[in-house]
């Protein structure tokens, strides 16, 4: 699945500090998954507007965990999450300035991308962002606030860490634990594993630049989100072996900042994306989180 990650409508969750939340529903277990994808790298984990995102946008996201899902029915909120309006969004650009040295991390995570297996990253995102993401951040980087008695990873955005481990410790340590993280439970079987570490290789700050400034119309492995509605056309490159074989890194690069200074980001919504199960996955996820009063339908 293609991702467009500027802003998202529906960001009204308490996200639990327990890998066993909603465990036993499983429509709000696969909606936390969702979310964490889709959802925290704007509005955050803990649905406060502090995602890593946040800080680039004038207006920045508002606190919706103040009980604002009671006014709305679930099919109101479907409704809005799918087909509701483009919000134009106002780019920070002192915030962007701060962010300038991104460019040229951006171009090396994008120059990976004719080699990666994307099958298994996307496979192994879904799983980070349900089991792993609520302590080791939407990208890698490790949440501020961590369930209680544990331990603050590291930063798997790092070279340092990235050059430290193998492939084969990654998986073992998403099997079976690594000094002070604990095995995920239920164990993931090997297969599971091995996408998760496909994707785990994949965190970078190129990579959470990108997923910030680019992913939203090229997609994940940069082939193109689409046209998804009718303002929005396909982007008219791909970032394949043919492109970096024609393009300079001057131009590549050239190119990105013109989208920065230019592009006017809007807050997106997921029809083409998200199916109407999904969306209401992630609200019945909220509704099992947030304990609010649901408006009768």
């Amino acid at each position: 699945m293609k991702t467009r990650r500027f802003l998202v409508l529906l960001a009204l969750v308490l996200v639990p500090t327990g890998p066993a939340a909603a465990a036993d529903d499983a429509p709000a277990a696969a909606g936390r998954g969702l979310y964490m994808r889709h959802c925290a790298p704007c509005h955050g984990q803990s649905g406060k507007g502090d995602g890593p995102n946040a800080e680039l946008f004038l207006s920045k996201p508002r606190d919706l965990t103040d009980g604002v899902l009671d006014n709305y029915t679930t099919d109101a909120l479907v409704k809005r999450v799918l087909d509701g309006s483009r919000l134009p969004l106002g780019l920070d650009v002192a915030a962007l300035r701060r962010h300038s040295d991104e460019v040229g991390a951006i171009e090396r995570h994008v120059r990976k991308f004719p080699q990666l297996d994307w099958v298994a990253v996307e496979n192994g995102w879904a799983i980070f962002a349900e089991r792993c993401a609520v302590c080791h951040g939407p990208f890698g980087e490790p949440r501020a606030a961590l369930p209680d008695g544990v331990k603050a990873p590291g930063n798997l955005q790092s070279e340092a860490f990235q050059s430290s481990v193998t492939d084969t410790q990654l998986m073992d340590a998403v099997r079976h634990g690594r000094k002070g993280m604990p095995a995920l439970v239920p164990r993931l079987r090997e297969d599971e594993a091995a996408n998760v570490a496909a994707f785990v290789r994949v965190l970078s700050p190129g990579f959470q630049s990108y997923s910030m400034f680019c992913g939203q119309c090229h997609g994940d492995d940069g082939v193109g989100v689409g046209n998804y509605d009718e303002t929005v056309a396909a982007p008219a490159v791909s970032f394949d072996a043919e492109y970096f074989e024609t393009v300079s890194p001057d131009h590549f690069r050239e190119s990105v900042w013109h989208m920065l200074r230019d592009e006017k980001p809007s807050m997106p919504h997921f029809r083409g994306q998200l199916s109407e199960a999904n969306v209401r996955a992630i609200i019945e996820y909220l509704r099992s989180v947030t304990k609010k009063k649901v408006p009768s339908q």
